[in-house]
């Protein structure tokens, strides 16, 4: 059997979508591991598996780190979700998916750009490390740290942030690491870093952390609801934050979602797979 898959891409945070409606796959985290290797697989930061839902208007999104584990949802990858169901399944600019973290949505922009909802499911408190260190932690669809640096160059993602992620203070789940720099000019956007829980190192962009920076910046910082964020890569992303009673209930979040090649997943009754990609 075959499922078609793409490879995309969102600010540089990379993901396979596959289309499973009327299909079915193994996803267990060993499946998973292998589709998402860099050397022996097609490599990827996650996999996304998308379904049509049978009343014809949601799309279901089931979302997969590399390391195999299961997530609420992904920004940059509800984007790239959106971007793919767009083009081969429901071909509507607005589409509903019916995710981990609740109904979201996403709305074509333009040709690869995107704007998604992004819950908050847990307001942002202010965390002392025992190191001294204030973090930020909260919940935008999965859990996140902000920690706010001087220089974003020189801030050690990988290591403070593996730090910060196995923390006994954010046990058992752990959390995402965002390293933000706020800019002197007030309208310039902000330069954010992330260590990323399941990928196990930093990605390119996470628009869940984005979107936590986001509220943090607002609820601690002083900046206001509607952002502008550079990644390392130096994508530029946005986020609006909508309040109610001064308190950010949920955000939008506008950025990139690029399609990189198409394939197909040949799938086997033991559950072994191989990719054939065609560019």
């Amino acid at each position: 059997m075959k499922i078609l898959f793409s490879k995309m891409h969102g600010a540089g945070n990379d993901f396979i979508v596959v289309n499973l409606t009327g299909n079915k796959m193994e996803q267990s985290p060993g499946v998973i591991k292998k589709l998402c290797d860099r050397h022996r697989g097609i490599g990827a930061d996650g996999v996304i598996f998308l379904s049509a839902n049978p009343d014809g208007e949601n799309v279901k999104m089931d979302f997969y780190n590399s390391d195999g584990s299961r997530a609420g949802m992904c920004g940059n990858g509800l984007r790239c979700a959106g971007l793919f169901a767009y083009r081969y399944m429901v071909k509507k600019e607005n589409i509903s998916f019916i995710t981990d973290a609740g109904l979201l949505h996403a709305e074509i922009k333009g040709t690869e750009t995107l704007r998604i909802d992004i819950p908050v499911l847990e307001d942002f408190t202010k965390q002392e490390m025992p190191d001294g260190k204030t973090v930020y932690r909260g919940n935008t669809g999965v859990p996140h740290a902000i920690v706010v640096v001087e220089d974003i160059k020189a801030a050690d993602v990988f290591n403070e942030g593996r730090k910060i992620r196995y923390h006994a203070l954010f046990a058992p789940a752990g959390t995402n690491v965002n390293f933000i720099a706020l800019p002197p000019e007030a309208d310039a956007p902000i330069r954010i870093r992330t260590y990323e829980r399941g990928v196990e190192d930093e990605t390119l962009a996470c628009g869940t952390g984005i979107t936590a920076a986001a509220v943090c910046a607002f609820k601690f910082l002083g900046k206001p609801l509607n952002l502008k964020f550079i990644t390392e890569d130096n994508d530029n992303l946005s986020v609006e934050l909508q309040t109610k009673d001064n308190i950010v209930c949920s955000a939008k979040l506008s950025g990139p979602a690029v399609e990189v090649f198409q394939g197909e997943l040949k799938t086997e009754t033991s559950g072994i797979w191989q990719n054939a990609f065609s560019h």
